[in-house]
């Protein structure tokens, strides 16, 4: 068979690239089946390797600190936005961005609830341009499947990505476990639920935020009975969004339910202050969002991925250390140390 050849693309994450609200960019310099990443801009960004600045790790993807320079070094087709934003508007200063990547032929590709399609200026552009522009969201909001109750019939261990916050790991967790199955020859698949995870080529999901409330739950039991169908994993890791106690982002409770799941894994950062993005709401205690997942789910908790911003190395070996005690599970600084011990507590969970 002859392979699929991914076009090449640049995400432009403008002053985002060194914060949370870069997620999206995070996600795709790590992984995506979708697209070649071939550079990210962000003159806000230290010129260099972007993995290496993401998180150490070189991925030969450059930062580059304009698009004009990003174009001419890596001849791109497709412009991504990879920055988020509170209620998924445009950000700031994108729509001049957007406007340039047309002028210039690129296809566009946004995960905003700010749908550029539907944009009179941007749709003319397009079509002056022969340019496509893929609104990720407005492909699931029309989305309408009932929960039928098959999920009986689907024999993978489901495993929940839970969180204490949102941006804070489920997805990259999600991702690097997958992998890491896969290496020890298991079958694994991840069923997304977010925009990034259609962006990096999964093929079993769902958008759930945008999606009427009445077909959510049938919209993951779809996914997840596409999975079994299409490849029968033995394991299948469930991308969690928001955090069950999150007043702005709640999630968490329509996967479990749907899901069916086995256990849970749970993302933590505490060196985190308050909720992403809103100062008045301290990090809840992860004890707290354990225990109603235990009692939502009646299931276990298999393992806890620390994620390390705002801590030192030895702060980081001493909440590892302080949280293993604390609930008797594996936790791992997900991104340095990698998801081995939380792979060996799910296949614990498989029957052979």
């Amino acid at each position: 068979m002859t392979p699929i050849l991914k076009k090449r693309a640049i995400v432009y994450c403008e002053r985002e690239f060194l914060t949370v609200n870069g997620k999206t960019a995070h996600g795709l310099v790590r992984h995506t089946d979708r697209y070649h990443i071939v550079g990210v801009v962000d003159s806000a960004a230290p010129v260099g390797d972007a993995g290496k600045i993401l998180d150490g790790k070189g991925r030969g993807i450059p930062l580059f600190s304009s698009l004009e320079e990003a174009y001419r070094e890596t001849n791109p087709k497709i412009f991504i936005i990879g920055a988020v934003s509170e209620g998924g508007i445009l950000p700031m200063g994108y729509d001049q961005a957007v406007a340039w990547a047309l002028s210039h032929g690129l296809d566009v590709v946004s995960g905003l609830h700010y749908f550029l399609s539907e944009d009179e200026r941007f749709a003319g552009m397009a079509a002056k341009n022969g340019c496509n522009i893929t609104d990720v969201r407005k492909i699931f909001r029309d989305y309408k499947r009932f929960y039928t109750g098959e999920i009986s019939q689907v024999g993978s261990i489901r495993i929940a990505s839970l969180g204490t916050d949102s941006a804070i790991g489920k997805r990259t967790a999600s991702v690097m476990l997958v992998h890491e199955l896969r290496q020890r020859g298991r079958k694994a698949d991840m069923i997304f639920t977010g925009q990034t995870g259609w962006m990096q080529g999964w093929p079993h999901g769902v958008v759930l935020d945008a999606m009427i409330n009445d077909f959510v739950s049938g919209g993951i039991e779809g996914a997840i009975l596409d999975s079994w169908r299409d490849e029968k994993p033995e394991v299948m890791i469930i991308e969690g969004q928001g955090s069950l106690v999150h007043p702005f982002f709640p999630g968490g409770f329509e996967i479990m339910a749907a899901g069916q799941i086995h256990g849970f894994i749970l993302q933590d950062a505490p060196g985190r202050p308050h909720l992403d993005g809103f100062p008045g709401f301290p990090m809840p205690d992860p004890g707290r969002v354990i225990k109603i997942a235990k009692l939502l789910s009646q299931r276990s908790l298999v393992g806890i991925g620390l994620n390390h911003e705002g801590l030192s190395q030895e702060e980081v070996r001493k909440a590892k250390k302080k949280l293993e005690k604390r609930f008797k599970v594996p936790v791992e600084d997900t991104v340095v140390d990698g998801v081995a011990r939380m792979a060996n507590a799910i296949e614990k969970l498989c029957k052979t």
